[in-house]
């Protein structure tokens, strides 16, 4: 018998399948890693983080990494037993953020859709989304207010720190982006397995044939 008509062992159909197997585990792993831990990440959605700054004025803000914060117009609000109720609407204001280290003036965006509103449920604070911040350099920024026509009333409260919609989006977006990675390569991994079957079994049927021949 010629060693080129040689059957291949049965060996060969278990190592196919451990190719999907292979990739369940790679899924598994992609998806536990990209999971954030808890409440770690849920910390960066607390309102408690907003550095809350009485306008017209200015206050001191450290935005610790690169990323999207944004601005809350807090229409009710208590700050040092001060109770701020204002109109749902912001008034028009202008407001500037500066970085303290290289002096720049960092853009302050208008939203491009509302609705990112948040409330406690003794229902003592309140905010609308503002404005939107990107930062690219982390550190401390001088974030101040006035109004155009130098009044100093009425005073409002507005509430700077993590974009709380930025941030569940990118809890949320991490693991599902896993879980469609992680099954691309199950279903490639999937495919080369039957593949594999398949020349196997052609093999070894190809080789009972010459067997049968001689």
């Amino acid at each position: 018998m010629s060693g080129n008509n040689q059957k291949p062992t049965r060996w060969y159909y278990l190592l196919a399948l451990l190719l999907p197997v292979i990739a369940c585990g790679i899924t598994a792993s992609l998806i536990y890693r990209s999971v954030p831990t808890l409440p770690g990440a849920l910390e960066t959605m607390d309102i408690n983080n907003l550095t809350r700054v009485v306008v017209p004025g200015s206050a001191e803000v450290n935005f610790p990494k690169v990323g999207a914060y944004a601005v809350y117009y807090e229409y009710r609000s208590v700050i040092n037993g001060v109770n701020y109720v204002r109109d749902k609407y912001p008034p028009f204001i202008s407001c500037q953020l500066r970085s303290k280290a290289t002096g720049e003036n960092i853009e302050l965006a208008s939203p491009q859709a509302e609705g990112d509103i948040y409330s406690t449920q003794n229902r003592e604070r309140a905010g609308v989304l503002f404005k939107s911040i990107s930062i690219n350099q982390p550190g401390v920024h001088t974030f101040s207010c006035r109004y155009l026509d130098g009044r100093s009333n009425p005073q409002i409260v507005l509430a700077v720190g993590p974009n709380m919609i930025w941030e569940f989006f990118n809890i949320a977006a991490k693991p599902v982006s896993a879980f469609f990675c992680g099954g691309l390569v199950f279903l490639i991994a999937l495919g080369l397995s039957i593949l594999f079957i398949a020349i196997v079994a052609f093999k070894r049927h190809q080789s009972k044939q010459v067997l049968a021949g001689e």
